[in-house]
């Protein structure tokens, strides 16, 4: 393994920072904070859920570092947003980013996928169960249009990890291969077009300027992303099909090469980035600079991406791109290093232990006397029983001592109808034959 070429980073990130004249203002302290914590704290109790846990079948340590990188990302990016969907965008993404790091072969589970959609059954691949049931709660913050993207990218997104799953990187030659996946993968147009919450943009009036808002962002967020990524897969085995190790091998060129295209495309479509919408609408503008800085940001802060090892050694150097790149991360470390201690107040671990302690305790509560403690029956059927005991109440008009004790109280009541709550939640009844 070669050496990682430092000096050509450095200088590729300073170049990067000065065309999008990074100056990361997005929020006070207090702001982001208070951000990360609601939509993380959302997200968590999502994920924390029984379905979710039995589904997707993540490992936990993986599952909450992905949380935290997602939330992370949309609340420094997104900044214009309402919190709800900052919340909402996390679990989506936080989603992608779990199918991201699976292994597992989708082959048997997707036999059925498109006779299933047309149908209205419900999926057998486990993420596209659970990402389908979340979707409506993310595409109610969009217009038609906007969420046409994301639902069509998110397929792109799910065909582009099944691809990576090969470790292929395409044939000598094929000169097309590595943009292909690469766009496929790069969920582009989803963060391109959820930008545009319906309460703050009109999709029909700026249909344009969202169009090519979408256009743009396609290549400059998967190359940022790309380029700011290279250190920490530079040695990783896990990313062996990144965008430059496919330029190597369909184009036939060194490392270095390939990372000199990645450079000058990700510059190319900076500069194009700050010159299309330099006269466009004024809230569109702001919002994809904001959108461009807080990604930055992101990348230069979050864990994730190790670029503290690449400061820590820029300040060893006496060059003027490291010099650079040294002041930009100081500036971005400023706004954008949060301690994770001041927003994650509990993992999904935690939660999901909280709710197994809170189901038991409700098990082991001691059930009220009268009419139901003559009858040796489940917990469900004496829920199913009582529900049809209360509609006969409706006409019948007898008291509720006679059928729950002389002691029941209203806090029984409460007990009560919280279970009847629970017992039919907990019926599920699906679409499948």
């Amino acid at each position: 393994m070669q050496e990682f070429p430092v000096d050509n980073f450095l200088g590729a990130a300073v170049r990067l920072l000065e065309y999008i004249e990074y100056q990361d203002s997005n929020y006070s302290r207090e702001e982001r904070i208070e951000n990360l914590r609601y939509a993380y704290e959302k997200a968590v109790h999502h994920f924390a859920q029984e379905r979710q846990q039995t589904l997707l079948k993540a490992d936990p340590k993986r599952l909450q570092a992905s949380l935290q990188t997602i939330v992370g990302m949309v609340v420094y990016s997104w900044t214009k947003v309402s919190k709800e969907l900052m919340a909402d965008l996390s679990i989506h993404y936080t989603y992608t980013l779990v199918l991201d790091d699976s292994r597992d072969d989708p082959h048997p589970q997707m036999l059925t996928y498109f006779d299933d959609l047309q149908s209205g059954r419900e999926q057998k691949h486990p993420w596209w169960i659970l990402v389908n049931e979340h979707f409506p709660n993310v595409l109610r913050h969009f217009g038609p249009f906007c969420s046409l993207n994301l639902i069509r990218s998110t397929l792109d997104f799910f065909e582009g990890c099944w691809i990576e799953q090969y470790n292929f990187h395409g044939y000598h030659g094929s000169y097309d291969y590595p943009g292909f996946l690469r766009r496929i993968n790069g969920l582009g147009h989803c963060v391109g077009a959820s930008l545009w919450p319906k309460d703050q943009f009109n999709e029909q009036v700026l249909f344009r300027e969202i169009t090519s808002a979408v256009a743009q962002m396609e290549n400059w967020m998967v190359w940022v992303n790309d380029l700011l990524s290279f250190y920490k897969e530079y040695d990783d085995p896990r990313d062996q099909t990144s965008l430059v190790k496919n330029y190597v091998t369909t184009y036939g060129i060194t490392l270095g090469e390939a990372l000199e295209k990645l450079i000058e495309d990700t510059l190319l479509s900076s500069k194009q980035m700050m010159a299309v919408f330099a006269d466009k609408d004024p809230q569109l503008k702001e919002t994809i600079t904001r959108f461009m800085h807080g990604y930055v940001t992101w990348h230069l802060c979050d864990n994730r991406y190790r670029l503290k090892e690449i400061y820590l050694r820029a300040k060893t150097m006496d060059t003027e791109d490291a010099r650079a790149f040294t002041r930009f991360r100081e500036q971005a470390a400023e706004v954008g290093a949060v301690a994770a201690s001041e927003w994650v107040k509990f993992t999904v671990v935690d939660a999901v232990e909280a709710q197994k302690a809170a189901k038991k305790h409700s098990g082991d509560k001691v059930a009220p006397q009268g009419l139901f403690s003559r009858f040796a029956l489940s917990w469900w059927q004496n829920g199913l029983v009582l529900c049809v005991i209360i509609l006969l109440l409706t006409n019948m008009h007898l008291p509720l001592p006679l059928l729950f004790g002389t002691s029941a109280s209203r806090g029984h009541w409460h007990d009560i109808s919280n279970n009847i709550s629970n017992t039919l939640s907990s019926l599920r009844i699906t679409a499948n034959p």
